[in-house]
């Protein structure tokens, strides 16, 4: 068998095997999923044999360009896997079934009108649809997760399993694989091949290791306060409430449970936080954390671990501990010596 049908064979036959071995531990491995979970692992096979599919090119005689232009054909419509996995990253429940249809149908059109017209004119203006198409998904997709991340950061004070700021990489990673994708497809070529199912693995390799616990959350939309006569919060009140009753402490925290707390309405707390302080309510509880028990902790009791200061400090988990701790003091927080 000859060197490249052979390292061809290996990449299709390795990414397969990968998207599949995925898709059928979330499916039906896991124990507990979410609605968000079972769409990825949906989208991960789909990608299996998308992957299998490529298996026809290292077959005698196949790897010609009509079979290649019909590759690159069915391929383009796995943009419609990024478009549902953005959406449902930043929009949850988007995903329906008119939905997928409506998306699928320009690429349907382009598949038919290049089987009625197989000219490199059709094939053109499909790659360039593609262009505009994924473009349209970046950026639609940047809106929104910024959108979400003001929402959460706004909200929550422990957002490690709601947290999207992991999608930058993953839309870094997205556009080189669709550049490989598309080099592949307009160049065979051996390299090139293997740099496209290179990055598609490390692409959803990130994308994997990031929501794996990943639990999107839907957005609401800020109403009145349902307490129009209530006065805006006094200079120094809401300080006050959290430091003496030590809120801060409690690591599920919300915007929601301290406007309960305050006898008020999120927007309130809200106004006040962005207005008076210049804070997100996530900044604003971890300084408290970091402030009012981290560093005397660290101070004091130096033989404690990081992971007792976090989990004493009212934080959700280490990375967010660090994450906090970095913003405020600029540096990273030595660790302690043993476990208390």
């Amino acid at each position: 068998m000859d060197a490249n049908v052979s390292i061809s064979a290996f990449l299709i036959g390795f990414s397969t095997a990968f998207f599949a071995i995925f898709s059928l531990h979330i499916l039906f491995w896991r124990k507990e999923r979410s609605r968000f979970q079972t769409i990825l692992g949906c989208i991960l096979g789909v990608w299996s044999v998308w992957n299998l599919k490529d298996i026809v090119i290292i077959l005698p005689g196949m790897y010609v360009q009509p079979v290649l232009d019909w590759i690159m054909i069915i391929d383009g419509w796995s943009a419609i896997t990024y478009t549902v996995f953005v959406f449902e990253v930043t929009m949850p429940g988007w995903t329906t079934l008119r939905r997928l249809l409506l998306l699928a149908l320009p690429f349907a059109a382009f598949s038919v009108a290049y089987a009625l017209w197989p000219t490199e004119t059709v094939k053109d203006a499909y790659v360039v649809f593609l262009w505009f198409y994924a473009w349209s998904v970046v950026i639609i997709g940047y809106i929104r997760a910024r959108k979400y991340l003001i929402y959460v950061r706004g909200n929550y004070s422990n957002i490690d399993d709601i947290d999207i700021s992991w999608l930058r990489p993953v839309f870094f990673f997205a556009i080189v694989s669709q550049l490989s994708w598309l080099f592949t497809s307009l160049y065979a070529d051996l390299s090139v091949d293997a740099l496209y199912y290179v990055s598609t693995i490390v692409l959803w390799l990130l994308v994997l290791h990031y929501s794996w616990n990943f639990h999107p959350i839907t957005i609401r939309e800020e109403t009145s306060p349902s307490q129009p006569n209530r006065q805006p919060i006094g200079a120094g009140e809401l300080e006050r409430v959290v430091e003496s009753q030590q809120l801060y402490l409690n690591k599920g925290l919300t915007l929601s449970e301290l406007a309960h707390v305050m006898g008020t309405n999120r927007t309130y707390v809200s106004h006040y936080l962005s207005n008076v302080r210049g804070q997100t309510f996530y900044d604003y509880i971890n300084q408290l954390r970091i402030e009012k028990v981290s560093l005397p902790l660290m101070e004091e009791h130096p033989e404690y671990t990081l992971e007792y200061i976090a989990e004493a400090s009212g934080f959700g988990s280490i990375s967010t501990f660090r994450r906090a701790y970095v913003k405020q003091t600029g540096h990273l927080p030595s660790r302690a010596g043993r476990r208390k």
